[in-house]
Formats: structure tokens, C-alpha cells, sequence
């Protein structure tokens, strides 16, 4: 895995867009209207063919209808809900240390201990999505794992079928947290009326309900490789090789790399600290 652990630390930033507030300025200059005069101007030529050309290329007027149906829109998405209240994973969770905690011949903390470190995560908040999907299926292979080397074969189907139903509300949970932000870039941009950027995000909301989106295209792809990889190094070199070959920019593929060979070191202490007890079930 040398291939991903990266020869310098880069200095990378992170920006994100800021929405400047629209005041009324009105108030910053009190003029008595009874007391103002106005003086006649003469208007030069190119500010007279200036105004024209933005009068052509205003945004078009829509008409009673358009607008009543852009309203109509907009409550839809504001009356949806943008996720299920039910939240299953934490659910799910449970149901794995339930069945892992009948069907093994382990101490409990120490099953309890193999758990925290599969459920748990060594990168923090600043990712990109598809490191973010490569962390999904790292999760899966940390349960497949416990799953064979700590739960009898009685109950690995049915703790299989748990981590399925896991990896899938996990999945389905983050696209609904990036399908709500979307309607409400949407809502936003609509109220602003920047028709370009609310057409952008429309787009946007009906690749995320097709599951077309990149991000869902990249988790599939994820998941694909770790159920195809003949081991978790294996999966981690596509992992590699399929970061190397999209179009990122030098700092991001270089932090991205980062993220994965922590990934990577995650994975050989998980190995290292639960591995002795597919001898001990044995």
C-alpha cells in the first residue's frame, strides 16, 4: 500500500461560498424629500445603448401561470419530507450486536470493543464523496470481518443479511442528507431568482431521485470493487487506481490519498487486534 501513502503533507484549503446579505441603504442617507431638488442630466449615447442592451437580455417575464406554478413548486418541496424520520441505521446497528452477542463464544467486551472499532471512523468531517464512499465499504468489510472470525456459522446469515440492510440505509441516508440540500439550494436560489443556478440544482435533485448523481454512481462503483476484491489490500488498490484516474486536482487527489492510507492503516491495526480469535474459534 505504499502506492497510497503520499511523500508530503500539502497545505490544502478548504473554501466555501459566502452569501453576502442585501440591505436597504436607504436609511444610511435621510434626505427631507420636501427639500431635494433634481437637476436635469444629460444622458451620453453609450449609457442610452448600455440600458438597452440590458433590457434585452433581462430575465423574460413570467407570466401569472409560470409564477403560479413555480409556487406551487416550491411548497411541494417545502410540504415534502426531505428524509424518512425513521432513521434505521442506528437500528440496524443494534440488531448486529444483538445477533453477534447469541451467536458467539467470544467475552462480550471484547466483541463490544471489535464493534466500536468497525463503527467507528479515523477521518474527520472534511472528505470528498468518494472517499466518503470508500469509508462505506471499508465499514462493510470491518462487519464481513467480524462476522467470520467472531459469530458462529448458525448465525452468519442472518447477521449478513443485517450488515446488507446496514450498508443500504447507510447509503440511502446520505443521499437523502445531499438530496435536502439540494431542494434547498433549489428553494434559495428560486427566492433569489437566479433561474440559471435553480435550473442547475433542479437537474441536480432528479439525478439524485434516478440514483444518477456522481456520488451515487461512485458509491456503487465502491461497493462493487469490495465485493469483487479478493482481499481488503486488493480493495484498497482499486480503491487507489480509481481515484488516480479521475480528474482531480493535484492538492485534492493528494489529500484524498491521505485519507485512504489512513483507511489502509485502520484496517491492518483492526486485523492485527481481532485476527487471534479466528484461531481461538477454531
Amino acid at each position: 500500500m505504499d502506492g497510497i501513502r503520499p511523500h508530503r503533507t500539502p497545505d490544502v484549503e478548504f473554501s466555501q461560498k459566502a452569501e453576502e446579505g442585501v440591505t436597504d441603504n436607504a436609511a444610511d442617507f435621510p434626505v427631507d424629500a420636501a427639500m431635494t431638488t433634481f437637476e436635469a442630466i444629460d444622458v451620453a449615447d453609450e449609457c442610452t445603448d448600455s440600458a438597452q442592451h440590458e433590457a434585452e437580455n433581462s430575465p423574460p417575464v413570467l407570466s401569472a401561470e409560470e409564477i403560479d406554478a413555480k409556487k406551487e413548486q416550491i411548497r411541494q418541496l417545502k410540504n415534502n419530507s426531505l428524509c424518512d424520520p425513521l432513521d434505521r441505521v442506528s437500528d440496524l446497528a443494534a440488531s448486529f450486536f444483538i445477533i453477534a452477542l447469541e451467536g458467539t463464544h467470544a467475552p462480550a467486551n471484547e466483541l463490544a470493543n471489535a464493534l466500536h472499532d468497525a463503527f467507528s471512523s479515523p477521518l474527520d468531517s472534511e472528505k470528498t464523496a468518494m472517499i466518503e464512499s470508500f469509508e462505506i465499504a471499508m465499514k462493510k468489510e470491518m462487519l464481513s470481518f467480524i462476522k467470520t472470525t467472531f459469530i458462529t456459522e448458525a448465525y452468519q446469515p442472518a447477521a449478513a443479511k443485517v450488515i446488507d440492510n446496514y450498508i443500504r440505509e447507510l447509503v440511502s441516508r446520505r443521499d437523502c442528507i445531499r438530496l435536502g440540500a439540494a431542494k434547498a439550494e433549489f428553494l434559495l436560489a428560486s427566492g433569489l431568482e437566479d433561474e440559471k443556478h435553480a435550473e442547475a440544482m433542479q437537474r441536480d435533485i432528479e439525478a439524485l431521485q434516478q440514483g444518477v448523481y456522481h456520488s451515487q454512481l461512485e458509491m456503487r462503483q465502491a461497493l462493487s470493487i469490495a465485493d469483487g476484491a479478493y482481499s481488503a489490500v486488493d480493495m484498497l488498490d482499486q480503491f487507489e487506481m480509481m481515484l488516480r484516474r479521475s480528474s482531480r486536482s493535484l492538492p485534492t487527489l493528494d489529500t484524498e490519498l491521505q485519507h485512504l492510507s489512513l483507511l489502509a492503516d485502520s484496517w491492518d491495526d483492526f486485523v492485527q487486534k481481532y485476527a487471534p480469535w479466528t484461531l481461538k474459534k477454531r
